[in-house]
């Protein structure tokens, strides 16, 4: 018996609201338990993400161009970054970001599957429920010192993402979702979530952060026709959300690093009760904006004086920063080759060490243009170049990082999904919510370019379900079961969760310390230089050549890692073989000249002095404890 219309379209509702609902939930667990840049947490949130895409292709979507070139693009990268083991000058770490990529393919994925499924509004509304969990939860860690003891360390708002400009990103993102739910839907709850997201903003310390979630408001002041609300909306919450956090800045138990516990919790007392109350202050106005009605007059003069307005400071702007251009440009490319400090003043400092990265990824990439040196390679480029004692794992660039990573053929897949995804954007820009939604997506791949969004599923993976939904084709779900097409992407899914876990579980055994957990997780992980070198540190004196065996494979599996060629150079140097002990120590000391290699007094200088009979000017001075020794 066929069905009546009332029913169908109840058992529509229920068969897009399930799998909204296990996209939330994935959302929400990448948001809360991402675990900074660790790999554990990919285990368990990627194959939640995988296996959900996979059972959704159950009811399998038509895909128009912006889909098409979204997720082809990505795909296309994952496909890539695996490839590049084949050249990589680290495996290990190549394996680690592909995985990576393949779980961000597993959240475009529900995102496209399930925005057939859902209208734009519905999934605005699911993203500003998430967005405001996630506020809640940051500004409570700050006031309330057990919910995060690391702040006691350092006051930068990051939790629970682990990385405060990942937090800023999220923050940005959600401007536009807030002022849709505020302004569109004219709910009060979107102005206090507005006011959250600034005030969590600032207490990240972000300046791009800062300046993009201006930069979002902005455009969606300018694409909506509701312009004076808008306006209003977000003069309302962010004089809130900058009101707090001038009151943070005189408490240093929420802004300042290295204060005891005490005063972290008499000061989170006293901002907790600030935050509510401006809260409290932000909705009352939000709810009298609401029952105020505007005439055309009153609108066309209002959206005249703050066209006026933006002129003036935009050029203002334009002369502040043509009149200390250079002085900025200067801070910015010469950091003094030292760590930037995270402390509140650097919102009105230009200093970054992102200059020296990025001129280190492209001599690289003029190196390998093609393929680059691997997926996630970057931190032995680092190590090769650096200047100072500071390693980084990415340039915090994250198209850069594809192009010296993956070389041109990388750098163009990326592009690939990043222009699908920003067509998508631009395309439903005339629905409000889908326009809130695309700023979201556009925010996200601007972010990209100054930061390395890349190592975060806590951020990546919501982003990239978000890019999805409006990438996807409202209501072109087929209407055929293909359970043989899902079965087989479920099978695939389980076995990326594999690839997941073998890194993780080798992780693990490589914890232990031991002589069968470094077999055991060189068994996981072939490709572990960690492993091997742990392995050959228990068998060294009792099979020599074994050991030697471990180390030589170590050195070729990452040749330019100083870490294996100084672990092979410590080999030779206990068994007395003094010059090969030195050309490994000196390979090193050419692969990082912070390493272990470079200590002064150290192994490379002994090896020198009794391979070659030979020491610098002083050295025999400097260091009193070496001494000539024959090396024959």
């Amino acid at each position: 018996m066929l069905a009546s219309p009332p029913v169908r379209a109840a058992g529509d509702r229920v068969g897009g609201l399930l799998p909204a609902a296990g996209a939330a939930a994935v959302s929400f667990c990448a948001l809360f338990f991402g675990g900074a840049d660790s790999i554990a947490p990919l285990v368990w949130i990627g194959g939640l993400a995988l296996v959900l895409a996979a059972l959704l292709l159950l009811a399998p979507v038509a895909l128009d161009g912006p889909a098409v070139l979204f997720l082809g693009g990505l795909a296309g990268l994952a496909v890539f970054c695996g490839l590049s083991l084949v050249w990589s000058i680290s495996p290990d770490r190549t394996w680690t970001t592909t995985n990576r990529t393949l779980v961000y393919v597993g959240f475009a994925l529900v995102g496209v599957l399930v925005g057939a499924r859902l209208t734009r509004a519905q999934a605005a509304l699911g993203a500003a429920a998430l967005l405001g969990l996630l506020v809640g939860w940051a500004l409570l860690a700050k006031c309330v010192p057990a919910l995060y003891p690391d702040y006691g360390r350092l006051a930068r708002l990051r939790s629970p993402l682990g990385y405060w400009n990942e937090l800023a990103l999220l923050c940005d993102a959600g401007v536009g979702v807030a002022l849709w739910l505020a302004v569109v839907r004219r709910r009060v709850e979107g102005a206090v979530l507005l006011y959250g997201l600034v005030l969590t903003v600032l207490l990240t310390y972000s300046r791009f952060g800062v300046v993009l979630a201006c930069a979002v408001a902005l455009a969606w002041i300018l694409l909506d026709r509701r312009r004076v609300e808008s306006i209003a909306v977000f003069a309302l919450a962010a004089g809130g959300g900058v009101g707090a956090f001038g009151v943070a800045l005189a408490l240093p138990g929420i802004t300042s690093d290295a204060q005891p516990r005490h005063v972290r919790a008499h000061d989170g007392w006293i901002f907790a009760l600030v935050v509510l109350g401006l809260a409290l202050a932000v909705a009352l106005g939000a709810q009298l904006l609401r029952g105020r009605a505007i005439d055309d007059a009153l609108r066309a003069r209002v959206e005249r004086a703050a066209a006026i307005a933006a002129v003036v400071l935009a050029a203002a702007g334009l002369a502040v920063s043509i009149a200390f251009a250079g002085h900025l440009w200067h801070e910015f490319t010469n950091p003094g080759n030292t760590q930037v400090v995270n402390a509140r003043n650097r919102l009105g400092s230009a200093q970054s060490d992102r200059w020296v990265w990025w001129q280190e990824a492209w001599h690289a990439f003029t190196r390998h243009p093609l393929g680059g040196t691997g997926a996630g390679t970057f931190e032995l480029t680092n190590q090769m170049l650096r200047r100072a004692p500071v390693v980084v794992d990415e340039p915090h660039n994250t198209p850069l990082q594809f192009l010296t990573e993956t070389g041109l053929v990388g750098f163009a897949l990326y592009l690939a999904a990043a222009g699908g995804a920003l067509w998508a954007a631009w395309r439903s820009r005339r629905d409000p919510a889908a326009l809130a939604l695309g700023l979201a997506v556009a925010a996200f791949f601007v972010h990209q370019v100054v930061d390395k969004d890349w190592n975060y599923v806590g951020s990546c993976g919501p982003l990239f379900c978000v890019a999805g939904i409006v990438a996807a084709r409202r209501g072109a779900a087929v209407a055929i079961r293909r359970p043989l097409v899902a079965a087989a992407a479920v099978a695939v899914a389980l076995a990326v969760t594999y690839s997941l876990a073998a890194p993780w579980l080798a992780d693990r055994a490589y914890a232990r310390g031991t002589e069968a957990g470094a077999k055991q997780a060189h068994s996981y992980d072939p490709l572990s230089v960690a492993a091997l070198t742990l392995w050959a540190e228990y068998e060294q004196t009792t099979n020599p050549p074994a050991a030697l065996d471990h180390l030589e494979q170590a050195v070729k599996l990452e040749p330019e890692n100083a870490n294996t060629w100084y672990e092979l150079g410590a080999f030779y140097a206990g068994l007395k073989q003094w010059a090969l002990a030195y050309t490994a120590l000196n390979n090193s000391y050419t692969y990082d000249r912070f390493g272990f290699a470079a200590q002064p007094c150290g192994l490379l200088d002994e090896a020198r002095l009794k391979a070659f009979d030979y020491a610098p000017p002083g050295l025999l001075k400097r260091c009193p404890g070496l001494r000539r020794a024959s090396s024959r």
